[in-house]
């Protein structure tokens, strides 16, 4: 079977908790008394995969999928491994209402998202992540803020969303997933007897 890309983890390989998070580039500088805070450039997700003790066939098939990313030049479809809906619907039997998607249906302000289609029964709270998608290309957010009632949201999220996941793009609530890049050298296997293996990956604007 011919390998596509972006290509999701593994299978079958157990990974401790990994957790997306969002790395700022602000410089501050002082001027005449005040302080200066400038985005030096924009920020990016960036998440970081331990996996828990492995056999040796495990070792190597998880080598050769890394070796499949060749070191960043081809990208990998990747979501993080705990808290993979929101949290008022993190056990299965309430997870319904966050498996339904929405639509996008304008952004306000930059990062205030106007959203419809959703689960009448969809409960967001600050610090939950969403997923927007559009035509391949995929942007992350963290909800700071959220309002609205049946099937419409106005959400609001940090970062702002990519430009290319305007008003259309679909707005996934569980498992969202972003396109990413290895960081090149962050691979590494340690221990003799059932080693641990650990890799890094960062977003890929499209």
């Amino acid at each position: 079977m011919a390998i596509t890309f972006p290509r999701e983890l593994p299978s079958g390989i157990r990974f401790t908790h990994s957790r997306f998070a969002l790395e700022e580039s602000v410089a501050a500088s002082p001027s005449t008394g005040l302080m200066n805070y400038t985005e030096t450039t924009d920020p990016v997700w960036r998440i970081d995969f331990t996996s828990v003790p492995l056999r040796e066939s495990e070792v190597a098939m998880l080598d050769a999928w890394w070796k499949s990313l060749r070191s960043g030049l081809r990208p990998a479809l990747i979501t993080q491994n705990v808290t993979c809906r929101p949290l008022a619907h993190a056990a299965e039997a309430n997870a319904a209402p966050a498996r339904d998607t929405g639509i996008l249906d304008s952004i306000t302000s930059g990062n205030v998202l106007a959203v419809s289609g959703v689960s009448p029964a969809l409960l967001l709270a600050a610090g939950d992540l969403i997923g927007l998608e559009k035509a391949g290309k995929r942007s992350l957010g963290r909800v700071t803020d959220v309002s609205g009632a049946g099937t419409s949201r106005t959400i609001t999220v940090e970062p702002p969303p990519r430009g290319y996941t305007d008003a259309g793009s679909l707005v996934r609530f569980e498992r969202p997933m972003l396109v990413m890049r290895a960081v090149p050298k962050s691979w590494s296997v340690a221990g003799d007897f059932n080693p641990v293996a650990s890799f890094s990956f960062v977003e890929s604007p499209q």
